[in-house]
């Protein structure tokens, strides 16, 4: 039971980290990908730029990643494909800890530092037998939270010819720029994409994605955002209640 329940907890976390965009996602982008931003290309077909570029609507802004050491983050994230119902997580780091909670199910992704390695805690509602790992050679202060890599935007986004500044609009409370960017295909509209960028740090806010359609196929939205305030006590989880199952990282 509990290896069926995990296994679709990481499948969770795969989603997570599977948008439509070219960026993020644990992996180093290549050149071609460093240079597209949020352009979107349909697989097996080429993108062309849409003609609706605006000289002069444009609006730069600067990407500040301090806010990753020590952050708490509530958002949504939504994938039909995944799921129909929209998944709430909650995120914390401080300077030793940092968890991963996916509020609906009561699931939490445990890091926690240990010298030159991590511990790894997979807790899981209802479950008599946690699990826990040791990620070898894996020093807390390298790891690159999930809400890091999904909101990460490239500084070039502004000045793609299919993208387009829109205006300022709060997102939880925070300032931020909209951009629409948009994906053509022999002329025909093949993709739709929003994205709020946090004006003070440059992270994407909110995103929605659309197809040729006008269905959304990937949305997230921040419901609340803090950074530099968060202490090692404010995410320590007291695992002393739990029975873990000591598992290879």
């Amino acid at each position: 039971m509990i290896k069926r329940k995990i296994t679709a907890l990481f499948s969770a976390v795969f989603v997570l980290c599977s948008p439509v965009f070219l960026f993020g996602c644990g992996k180093e982008p290549s050149e071609t990908e460093s240079s597209t931003g949020y352009e979107y290309t349909p697989s097996g077909q080429e993108n062309t730029t849409s003609e609706e570029q605006v000289s002069g609507n444009y609006k730069e802004f600067t990407i500040d990643n301090s806010w990753h050491k020590n952050f708490h983050v509530v958002y949504s994230y939504y994938n039909p494909e995944q799921s129909l119902t929209t998944m709430k997580i909650e995120e914390k780091r401080s300077q030793n800890a940092f968890t991963v909670e996916y509020l609906d199910t009561k699931s939490v992704l445990y890091y926690k530092a240990n010298g030159k390695n991590t511990d790894y805690y997979v807790i899981i509602d209802d479950e008599n037998e946690q699990v826990h790992s040791v990620l070898e050679g894996k020093s807390f202060g390298s790891l690159s939270s999930m809400f890091m890599k999904l909101s990460a935007v490239n500084a070039d986004l502004p000045s793609k010819s299919n993208v387009l500044y829109m205006y300022d609009e709060n997102v939880a409370g925070r300032e931020c720029h909209k951009y629409i960017q948009r994906a053509y295909t022999d002329a025909k509209l093949t993709q739709s994409v929003y994205v709020w960028v946090d004006a003070q740090y440059g992270f994407a806010a909110k995103c929605e994605a659309y197809d040729a359609d006008n269905n959304l196929t990937v949305m997230w939205a921040v419901e609340s955002f803090e950074t530099g305030t968060l202490t090692d006590e404010n995410v320590f989880i007291d695992i002393s209640g739990y029975s873990f199952k000591e598992e290879v990282g």
